[in-house]
């Protein structure tokens, strides 16, 4: 078992926990299948509000956006599930890459991708529908307020009983307002409740609204530290892997000459902002573009848009590095918080299989006793 120091140190930890191949893959995988719904649904809604595709196309590459376009409210339906298809997919691969870290912090080194996806299969709805229930407490109590708004035109009897009952109002209002911000945390804790204590949907309500309400102040600054720490450290990691695109674009350049060179510039062009960043890398010396090369070879166009979905891979990857250590902050984080709250090491809990197999074990040596001494 890895030694956990149950208070700040701990939340460092995410960092080269996350720096793992088998979370790393679960994550990526999460972003990439994520993005693809939620970029599919986005070209949809902005297709839908009469933006021709090709334009669309043209514009945005792999990387549509809907800001600062005027979109009617079929279209943005449309785009809210396609946010929602993003996050539903985030938070189910975020309670495996938890259950993988938390197995390895348990001493459990053997935890496989298929393990995850075993566990994932039986727990996914908590971590996912978790927090829309909670959004849904919130949106019934805005349904009620609304309610009770319209009682209060009644005249006479409606101004009175608002005025009567507003410290009842108040208290409700109250309670909207923390959870809408329990709401916000759940986004975080729900995948680290199921993928630590793999709790049901029920209780991992109970433990999100606990750990918000027990512990604020640690939760808050614990989740500053781990954002400061997971950009830092995928900065870091972007920065090594732009080093070493440099590193074969220089080599293979050698003797490639300008074909490499044409061939980059029309594949940077599927990476976000690509103008931006042509510019920066050709001052840096590393991108020698020529204003006005001409890309003539069909090849060189094949090549170029097949080094585009190469380089967004990549990009991809180094952000599932990034979304990886997140998620394992989230359950160390909780892990902590677990212990401050309840005085319980969750990491000295038997899993669920672990208790039905003493179970098992337990009635067959019963059943053996019984057998010998009736012999």
């Amino acid at each position: 078992m890895s030694k956990v120091y149950f208070d700040v140190r701990d939340v460092a930890k995410a960092l080269r926990l996350g720096f793992s191949g088998k979370k790393m893959a679960l994550g990526f995988v999460g972003v990439v299948v994520g993005y693809i719904g939620y970029a599919i649904l986005c070209y949809l809604a902005l297709s839908a509000g009469g933006y021709p595709f090709g334009e669309l196309w043209a514009r945005y590459r792999f990387y549509p956006c809907v800001a600062g376009t005027s979109l009617p409210w079929y279209s943005w339906v449309i785009y809210g599930i396609g946010v929602a298809f993003l996050v539903l997919v985030l938070l189910a691969t975020a309670a495996g890459i938890i259950k993988i870290a938390y197995q390895q912090l348990k001493g459990d080194e053997f935890y496989s991708l298929g393990d995850a996806k075993k566990f994932l299969r039986k727990n996914w709805k908590a971590a996912v529908v978790s927090p829309w229930i909670i959004l849904a407490v919130f949106a019934f109590l805005i349904v009620v307020g609304i309610i009770i708004g319209l009682l209060g035109r009644i005249p006479y009897v409606g101004e009175l009983g608002f005025s009567l009952g507003l410290p009842v109002v108040f208290g409700g209002s109250l309670f909207a307002v923390f959870t809408a911000v329990v709401f916000g945390f759940s986004l975080m804790l729900s995948p680290a409740v199921v993928g630590t204590a793999e709790e049901d949907t029920l209780e991992t309500i109970v433990q999100t609204f606990s750990t918000v309400w027990n512990q604020p102040w640690r939760l808050v600054l614990y989740e500053v530290l781990l954002g400061i720490y997971v950009v830092l450290a995928t900065a870091l990691f972007g920065a090594f892997t732009v080093a070493s695109l440099w590193l074969v674009h220089w080599i293979c350049g050698l003797l490639m000459g300008d074909s490499i060179v044409k061939l980059t510039s029309v594949a940077l062009n599927y990476l976000p902002h690509s103008g931006f960043w042509s510019t920066v890398w050709a001052k840096l010396g590393w991108l020698p573009l020529r204003e006005g090369a001409e890309i003539t070879r069909a090849t060189v166009q094949v090549s170029g848009v097949i080094g585009g979905i190469w380089l967004a891979l990549i990009l991809g990857f180094v952000l599932s590095y990034g979304w990886t250590s997140w998620a394992v902050g989230q359950g160390v984080i909780y892990l902590v918080l677990r212990y401050k709250k309840d005085q319980e090491n969750l990491l000295e809990r038997k899993e669920k299989e672990e208790v039905e197999e003493a179970k098992e074990t337990e009635k067959e040596e019963e059943g053996t006793e019984g057998s010998s001494s009736e012999g």
